[in-house]
């Protein structure tokens, strides 16, 4: 399988040639590139529906996409899948939404530039659950509407929107509840009726194991219920308390659970990481040193999922 990293924070930092050329020294084959860490507008100013320079101008994205291409084929790794900003709309935010649904249009083309065939796109949901409350009726509703709006797209370009399990958070309270398709029986829900109405399959399914984690969900359990439905992953660790991702074997994760699940299922896509919390928590300078280690683990799961498919 395919060893992969998330840019988050490595590119902002290091740049994208110095970034691009960690990750080959590091041993990576592949990225997942954070298209939502080019937007620079405020939280406010994303709920006004506000425009942003990166979206807004396209001389703007597309010097991005030559620069990545070109470091890309610079160092031979890839670019695997990608992430959207988030979140692309809210509940009745009509400004917000009707932009989220241009934003998420560009980035389908930013992968389509790249030769990238995964988007990874949030569900829309409320975070704060003492403040903004919402129901799985009206977060279906809402999501329903924009990931719909995104078939055409997606079906000119041939890429795969993958959702993602999510958590909310009471800032009161400190406590963590589960989010937009932390239950995964409603998770494929959404890929069966989202894949039903564009009549293909363009809609897959993104695990993140740290979520996963927050919410004290299995991941093996949750892998066999995807199915064939997995098409990305976001592999990191955390403490069961905050999203940290980091490496694993650094929170409380099981991570044998999620080894035997790969294993046992039929996915072959990327073992992708989403570790830039790792890489948050040292020196600028040891970053390169720190993308190693997370490699190194890509390749141990490697290993050990090769190992129980061969003994099969």
């Amino acid at each position: 399988m395919k060893i992969s990293v998330q840019t988050g924070y490595t590119i902002g930092v290091l740049g994208i040639d110095a970034a691009f050329d960690a990750y080959r020294s590091a041993g990576f084959d592949c990225v997942d590139l954070g298209i939502d860490e080019n937007v620079t507008i405020s939280w406010r100013e994303k709920l006004n529906g506000d425009e942003d320079p990166f979206f807004g101008d396209r001389n703007n994205y597309m010097s991005y996409v030559a620069a990545i291409k070109a470091a890309s084929e610079r160092t031979g790794v890839k670019i695997g899948q990608a992430h959207a900003p988030f979140p692309l709309g809210s509940y009745g935010n009509e400004p917000m939404n009707a932009r989220g649904i241009e934003w998420g249009n560009i980035c389908i083309e930013i992968c389509h530039l790249l030769g990238c065939d995964k988007l990874v796109i949030h569900p829309l949901q409320s975070i704060n659950m003492r403040q903004d409350p919402s129901s799985s009726v009206a977060e279906w509703e809402m999501n329903i509407l924009l990931y719909t709006a995104l078939i055409p797209q997606l079906r000119k370009y041939k890429v795969t929107c993958c959702l993602e399990n999510l958590w909310k958070f009471d800032y009161a309270a400190k406590k963590i509840y589960s989010g937009v398709c932390s239950d995964i029986e409603e998770a494929c829900k959404y890929i069966d009726y989202l894949n039903g109405v564009a009549g293909e399959k363009l809609f897959g399914f993104c695990l993140d194991t740290g979520h996963l984690t927050l919410a004290a969900l299995d991941t093996k359990q949750a892998i066999e219920r995807l199915g064939d439905r997995l098409a990305a992953l976001h592999i990191n660790d955390n403490h069961g308390i905050e999203d940290n991702h980091v490496n694993p074997y650094s929170g409380v994760t099981i991570w044998d659970r999620f080894i035997r699940g790969i294993a046992e299922s039929n996915f072959n896509g990327n073992l992708n990481f989403e570790t830039f919390g790792q890489y948050k928590a040292v020196p600028d300078d040891f970053i390169a040193t720190a993308l190693g280690w997370t490699a190194d683990v890509g390749r141990y799961f490697d290993k050990k999922i090769a190992e129980i498919r061969a003994a099969k």
